[in-house]
């Protein structure tokens, strides 16, 4: 565990967190603010929220198994996130947090697989992007 935030303080990290903050923070600005009105300081706080908690399951999670678990458990977190801590954090919502948080989820989930093969490539310097493969070269028939 120490590991990892060793890990975190180097450069190439904390862009990579920045990026998944862009990202997370623009698609529920897009869908929670402009669709649904919520404001901007519950969307940075569900942002931010996501944002870590994603970035550490990324760390930890995604070199152990695939894309696509990595994927399925962004997915999860952010309906969670902006289902529960939804309920907690807007006032009185005139719309159904359910669907909000299902879209939200879909939306980061397409942008976090994208994600995961930039954090192979550009900042684990991988130049596989699938866990299956011990080495570069092709397979013998």
């Amino acid at each position: 565990m120490i590991k990892v935030f060793q890990e975190v303080i180097e450069l190439k990290y904390i862009e990579a967190l920045l990026i998944k903050f862009a990202m997370i923070f623009s698609v529920l600005f897009v869908i929670l603010g402009l669709a649904y009105g919520v404001e901007l300081f519950e969307i940075f706080i569900l942002s931010l929220i996501i944002t870590v908690v994603g970035f550490v399951g990324d760390l930890t999670i995604y070199p152990k198994t695939s894309n696509k678990v990595a994927t399925g458990g962004d997915f999860v977190i952010v309906f969670l996130a902006v289902w529960l801590l939804g309920m907690w954090l807007i006032q009185n919502p005139d719309f159904s947090l359910v669907m909000a948080a299902l879209y939200s989820a879909i939306v980061v989930a397409a942008g976090e697989w994208f994600f995961h093969i930039y954090l192979t490539k550009r900042v684990w310097g991988h130049k596989e992007t699938s866990h299956t493969t011990e080495h570069d070269e092709p397979r013998q028939s």
